[in-house]
Order: C-alpha cells, then structure tokens, then sequence
C-alpha cells in the first residue's frame, strides 16, 4: 500500500484556499498510485490558535468535514485531514478524520493533549477514548501532535490492533526531536506503522527562524525503520507500507512481553 503525506504551508482563517489545496494534492497523489493522503494538524483552518480563537464559529466550520468527504469522493483517495470542529456543547476541537475513496466517514478523533498557551485559547481537549476503524485491511487510529510524544495512547491504540496510526501535527523548529526520535520510538515500541504529517512555513510570526515549522514528515515501522521522510520545505511525500505480519521469533514483542499487572502493583 502507497501512502501519501501533504507537507504544505496552509492559509490561515481561509478554508476555502486550503480545501483547493488539498483538492490539487489528492488528485495528485492518487495519480502517483497513493491509496490516501494525510494533512497537517488543522491544516483545513491553518494551524494558528491565536487568531482562531476569535474566528471560530460553528457557521465556520461545519462544512468542513463534508467538502473534505467530497474531495476524496471526486478525486477517488482516501483523505485524512484535521480541523477546527464545533461540538454541541459550543466548545471547539482539534479533530481529524478519515474518509474513503467514496467519501465515507471511516473514523474521526478529538485531540486529548493540547499544546502550551495557545491551543487552549480556541480549544478544549477531548478526554474521550480514541477509537479503531478498519480500513483497506488496515486497522487505523489517530493521534494529533503532542498527543504522540506521550506513550500511554499510542500503546492503547496498539493494544487494540491498530497497525496504521495516522498523526496530523504542527511542530516548530525546536521540536525537530519528535519526528527524528519519538516517531520512530513509537512506531518500534507498538510494533506499528506510524505516519506523522506537519505543515511547511512560518509556525507563528517571529524573527526566530526555529519558529518555523519542522517540516520532516515521516513515515515509521517497525524496529523505528524509517520508509519515508521529508525535508522541511512544502512536499507530498509517498511512502510504501509493509503488509501487515505477525511478529517473528527473535524480533521484540513488546505488547506480548509487557506485563501490566506488574505495572499496577508498584503504585
């Protein structure tokens, strides 16, 4: 199976732009054999937590996901993007979701670690169980940025049989360690493929040229292999996935040999 990972600059507050954007990239991609595309984090808003928290309005946003679920049915790929989504309750998320290549809804998420001072401006973290879909003969789940850099979901995820876990992120240049290492040590630790998807561009207005996205999406396996990496500029990066098999003798067998019972007793 042939993947493909948007690292692209969206348009802040324009949904409308960055929905064109993803159009041309699916075609794209499902041109190149690509079975689906991943964006960044809030890549349908742009990934600017400051300014969405006065912009945000459920009339904004609710169209998103069906102009997305349209897309993947127009250019036949499945899409998995995130975006601002507008609960009942009139609080907002950072959400991504999964479609097929007919536009149905395989999956959503709602982002439970939200980053820093900014990201709670515009948002409330969800504290709801992340859930498992079948997909193509994968089973996928999701995580959102600062959500991978904690162990604990990604191993629940693996727990329940995912082998394809699908990160839309926003890192800065300081964070150049999540894809180079924890990605990887997520993927090796879960036994998973782990696919990890940031914007290019200016992060927040600075003079500080770290402040810039990381860029370097990436694609992990097993044993932290990595099948595809980006560098920190826009690019649509496709990577191949290993079929899914079961571990070998006298490869690590992490969920086999953990021993949670143990865990719990040390309090």
């Amino acid at each position: 199976m042939k993947i493909a990972l948007l690292q692209a600059a969206a348009t802040p507050l324009d949904p409308e732009a960055n929905l064109a954007a993803l159009r041309e990239a699916a075609a794209t991609a499902q041109a190149a054999g690509a079975e689906l595309i991943l964006t960044p984090e809030l890549f349908l808003s742009g990934y600017a937590p400051r300014e969405l928290a006065s912009w945000l309005t459920p009339e904004r946003v609710t169209g998103i996901p069906d102009a997305a679920a349209e897309i993947a049915r127009d250019t036949g790929i499945a899409i998995a993007a995130s975006f601002p989504l507008a609960r009942a309750d009139g609080t907002f998320a950072i959400a991504a979701e999964l479609w097929d290549a007919s536009g149905a809804s395989v999956l959503r998420y709602e982002k439970v670690h939200l980053w820093g001072d900014l990201e709670p401006l515009a948002f409330t973290p969800s504290t709801a169980a992340p859930a498992v879909a079948a997909w193509n003969g994968r089973s996928v789940g999701f995580q959102i940025c600062y959500d991978i850099e904690f162990p604990e979901p990604a191993r629940a995820l693996a727990a329940g049989g995912v082998d394809l876990l699908l990160v839309p992120t926003a890192i800065d240049g300081h964070s150049a360690y999540v894809p180079e290492l924890l990605v990887r040590a997520r993927a090796a630790e879960n036994a998973l493929v782990v696919a990890y998807a940031d914007h290019a561009g200016q992060a927040e207005p600075s003079a500080d040229p770290a402040a810039d996205f990381t860029g370097l999406s990436t694609v992990a396996g097993r044993e932290g292999r990595v099948l595809a990496v980006a560098g920190r500029t826009a690019e649509l990066l496709c990577a191949e996935l290993p079929d899914v098999t079961p571990i070998a003798a006298g490869e690590a067998n992490y969920l086999r040999d953990r021993r949670p019972d143990v865990y719990a007793s040390w309090g």
